[in-house]
């Protein structure tokens, strides 16, 4: 479960503690169904924070409460106890332990994939082939990280070379929501997580979103990951 300590920053339990569940902004899509943050997303302040994952991950992704004005209906996840253990599995299997770096990896998702509703590249129309998941990682990553899941070995080789079909392999919860810890625990430096555990807002800015993942900061990914950090319990 995503939870929350009164008194202090506490990352997401490990599995067996649990009960039971780079692309672009998808503005255009969005604005057509009035789903795009224009400034802070909901929240609640650390005095009221709750503590039960799926309204953690609520709070910080609102329209994640369901699936309605979903373009993509079959690639929308609402948020559910199903999300949030895929997301606590991953960060087990991947080392993610601390809460500043949980947060950076929840807003990622949220922010990339449209509070959940997308789990592939769609613009510009029709999209870049092979890139999605919750992260959107580019197709050479995907690729990556499907090879790196003994599990779907078959289905990898039989995907071939083809972009899409890799990326099919990846689609399901358990994969999706693992991308970004993966990416994380792969692709970022040592010196990098340091400054996304103890370099605040400019540590997070310019170490894992301009320097680890590549692309840029605005105001609704600050947004969704203030919103993050709040329902972990960690300073803004």
């Amino acid at each position: 479960m995503l939870l929350m300590a009164a008194t202090t920053a506490t990352a997401l339990p490990k599995p067996d503690e649990q009960p039971t569940q780079f692309a672009r902004r998808h503005e255009e899509d969005n604005n057509k169904n009035n789903n795009t943050i224009t400034s802070s997303p909901t929240t609640t302040d650390s005095s009221s924070t709750v503590h039960d994952p799926v309204q953690q991950l609520i709070a910080i992704a609102p329209k994640s409460a369901n699936c309605n004005g979903a373009t993509f209906a079959a690639e929308c996840a609402a948020s559910s106890p199903e999300v949030a253990a895929a997301m606590i599995e991953s960060f087990a299997k991947y080392g993610v332990d601390t809460a500043a770096e949980q947060a950076a990896l929840i807003s990622w998702m949220v922010y990339e994939s449209g509070e959940f509703k997308y789990n592939r590249n769609h613009f510009p129309e029709p999209g870049r082939p092979g890139q999605g998941t919750r992260a959107m990682l580019m197709p050479n990553f995907v690729g990556e990280y499907a090879k790196s899941i003994p599990e779907i070995k078959d289905q990898v080789a039989a995907a071939g070379t083809d972009l899409d079909k890799i990326l099919a392999t990846v689609q399901s919860d358990k994969y999706s929501f693992g991308s970004a810890a993966w990416y994380y625990g792969t692709k970022c430096t040592t010196e990098q997580k340091q400054q996304v555990i103890n370099g605040g807002q400019k540590g997070w800015e310019e170490a894992f979103i301009t320097g680890c993942v590549e692309t840029t900061v605005d105001d609704s990914r600050v947004a969704y990951w203030k919103a993050a950090r709040e329902q972990l319990g960690v300073a803004v």
